[in-house]
C-alpha cells in the first residue's frame, strides 16, 4: 500500500526555510574567511617599529662628554672664532687712537701790556657798569690806551671778523694750539683779513671805543678765549701771566 507524505502547515514551512537559509549563509562566510586567512603571511606593523626602543651600548663615546681630566676620553679643544683682517685693522687703529697722547701747545703772549681791570667771572654773575644788569663776564679786560697795537697771542688763522652792536669790531683767531681767541673793541681799520695766517706777535689791529657794552669803563681790550667750545680764563693760558 502506498504511503502518503503529510504536508506541513504553511507557517511552519516558512520558518524552516528561513533557518536553513541562515545556516547556509553562515557556513559560506566561515569557509571564505578560513581560505582568506590561510593565504595571509604575518608582517611587522609600522606602529610596532615606531614603538621599538633602541639601546646604545654603554660608555658610548658619542654620549660621553669630553673630560680633560681623563686620558681615555677624546679631548676637543674649543674653536676660536676667526678674526677678519679688516676687523683686526680697525681694532688696531682704535687702540692706537685711544693711546695716542694729545699734545696742545700752551704758549701764548700778552696781546697788550697792561693790568686786568675786570677778570673772567667763571660763570658767576657780575654787575655790568655800563648796562646796569647782572651777567657773566666771559673774558677779561686789559687796560691800555686807545690806539694800542693788539698782537696775536700765538700763531693761527683769522677765522672771523665781525662788527657787533655791543662788543664792537671783533677778530677771532683760531690758533694752532687748539684755542679760539676773541679780540673785541678794536678799531675798524684792521691789519688782517679773514683766512689770513698770522704768527705769534703779529699786529691784528688797534684798540678803540667800539665796545659799547663796556663803554663807561676806562680804555681797554676785551679778550675772550674758548677751548673746546667753552669760555675759559684767558689769563690761565698766557705764558707771561704764569711767570
Amino acid at each position: 500500500m502506498k504511503k502518503t507524505r503529510k504536508a506541513l502547515p504553511a507557517g511552519k514551512g516558512m520558518a524552516v526555510a528561513v533557518v536553513l537559509g541562515i545556516a547556509a549563509v553562515s557556513v559560506a562566510t566561515l569557509t571564505a574567511y578560513n581560505r582568506t586567512m590561510s593565504r595571509l603571511t604575518p608582517t611587522e606593523s609600522e606602529s610596532v617599529v615606531e614603538n621599538t626602543w633602541v639601546f646604545e651600548p654603554e660608555n658610548s663615546v658619542a654620549d660621553v662628554p669630553a673630560n680633560n681630566t681623563k686620558d681615555d676620553v677624546p679631548k676637543k679643544e674649543p674653536e676660536e672664532a676667526p678674526v677678519k683682517a679688516a676687523d683686526a685693522e680697525i681694532a688696531g687703529d682704535e687702540a692706537e687712537e685711544v693711546n695716542k697722547p694729545v699734545v696742545i701747545e700752551s704758549r701764548n703772549i700778552m696781546p697788550v701790556d697792561g693790568e686786568v681791570s675786570h677778570p673772567f667771572s667763571n660763570g658767576e654773575l657780575v654787575k655790568s657798569e655800563t648796562l646796569g644788569v647782572w651777567k657773566t663776564h666771559d673774558g677779561c679786560d686789559i687796560l691800555c690806551a686807545l690806539g694800542t697795537d693788539v698782537r696775536s697771542m700765538s700763531s693761527g688763522i683769522i677765522k672771523e671778523i665781525s662788527e657787533d652792536p655791543l662788543w664792537g669790531v671783533c677778530v677771532v683767531v683760531e690758533q694752532e694750539n687748539g684755542l679760539e681767541v676773541h679780540y673785541c673793541g678794536l678799531a675798524k681799520e684792521l691789519d688782517v683779513k679773514t683766512g689770513q695766517n698770522v704768527q705769534e706777535g703779529a699786529v691784528i689791529g688797534k684798540t678803540s671805543d667800539t665796545c659799547q657794552a663796556e663803554i663807561v669803563q676806562p680804555p681797554h681790550l676785551h679778550l675772550g678765549v674758548k677751548q673746546g667750545g667753552k669760555w675759559i680764563d684767558p689769563m690761565s693760558v698766557i705764558e707771561s701771566a704764569k711767570d
